[in-house]
């Protein structure tokens, strides 16, 4: 990084304390991951802001396990502190530590200075694509979702109630076995087969069934305090608890949320601006998956087409912004996957959606 970006963070930048790992462990910040030796104890100058830290230890026999992490919102300046855990082989929050040790080790941070790591910004170009993909995620956001210390949990959730198949478990291919939904995930609930108010008459059923506009402004009022962009939060949370930590109630909540704004047709018609702000929103996920993970994960059953074409089907002829917008997100789907939506005379081809070819 220049000298001056070090200055500033060496200023206002935060530390997290990292003791007692044990060697040859995987860890990890946003896009950076090490193997790190005897000697690591954190790292320095992060930018303030949302980050996500993962570990993952390594067994006798050199088999990676799970990774674990969480999200955390660093303050300029914040010293945290988390040592390794050998009996459950996780990190102890800084609560379970001795006080007056933690007040200690925040007093003397510059004593672990040779034996930290900087934040990296080189290239820079990753910390502003973190950035991008985690601009709408507020710390209450992550309170809520997250109450356990931001922690993301890979540990099936004690459910003695049946749950519909698609949020019990989704198709992992990456290691061909169910995945049970986790615990400790508070993602907010919503039900899309019910999509209308309690007393709804037989045409409010109709009509919100099919167009969710009234299930999208009531979670918006009730939920998100009328900002769509912390609802839009909401779904990039979802998103990197499944692209960096591989959860499942994030590709649940993920997948709902795009079904919903996907599916509004009368909100679309009032506020064209918050479904530019949508497609801004995916097209920056599309744009972090690999293609094996875009065509394996996110397009299985032909979930992006079958939610792109009811998309395109719900924007306002008169909307031009949007519809051009869409073009654009259309044209992203070619140039970086190859993938091409259907045109309207197309959508009953069982085929769809198609591969093209691409000039070099």
């Amino acid at each position: 990084m220049d000298q001056q970006t070090a200055n500033a963070l060496f200023d206002h930048g935060a530390f997290l304390l990292f003791l007692d790992a044990p060697p040859n462990l995987e860890f990890g910040i946003d896009y950076h991951a090490w193997t790190i030796g005897p000697l690591f104890k954190g790292v320095k100058m992060i930018p303030p802001g949302l980050h996500f830290i993962y570990f993952s230890a390594t067994s006798n026999e050199g088999l990676q396990g799970i990774r674990t992490g969480f999200f955390k919102y660093f303050e300029s300046k914040e010293v945290a502190v988390r040592e390794w855990n050998t009996h459950t082989e996780d990190l102890r929050e800084e609560r379970e530590l001795d006080p007056e040790q933690v007040e200690r080790y925040k007093k003397n941070i510059r004593d672990f200075d040779r034996n930290m790591g900087p934040y990296p910004l080189d290239p820079p170009t990753y910390y502003q694509r973190w950035r991008t993909l985690t601009e709408h995620i507020t710390p209450g956001l992550v309170r809520r979702i997250l109450p356990n210390d931001g922690k993301v949990s890979h540990l099936p959730r004690k459910s003695p109630e049946p749950l519909d198949d698609d949020v019990l478990s989704v198709k992992d291919k990456r290691v061909g076995k169910e995945v049970e939904k986790e615990e400790g995930m508070e993602f907010t609930p919503f039900d899309l087969r019910q999509s209308f108010p309690k007393n709804a008459t037989a045409y409010e059923i109709t009509k919100w069934s099919i167009d969710k506009s009234w299930l999208a402004r009531d979670l918006l009022r009730r939920v998100y305090h009328d900002d769509h962009l912390v609802m839009l939060g909401e779904m990039q949370l979802s998103f990197v608890c499944l692209l960096m930590a591989q959860n499942f109630s994030g590709f649940h909540q993920w997948k709902q949320m795009v079904r919903l704004f996907c599916s509004c047709q009368e909100w679309m018609e009032e506020s064209p601006g918050v479904f530019i702000d949508f497609i801004d929103t995916f097209e920056h996920q599309l744009e972090e998956c690999p293609e094996d993970f875009f065509r394996d994960i996110l397009s299985e059953n032909n979930f992006i087409s079958s939610m792109l074409q009811e998309f395109r089907k719900n924007i306002p002829l008169h909307e031009f912004e949007l519809g051009k917008r869409f073009l654009q997100l259309k044209k992203f789907l070619v140039s970086r996957f190859k993938w091409e939506l259907p045109t309207e005379e197309d959508e009953e081809d069982e085929d769809a959606p198609m591969v093209v070819e691409m000039d070099e």
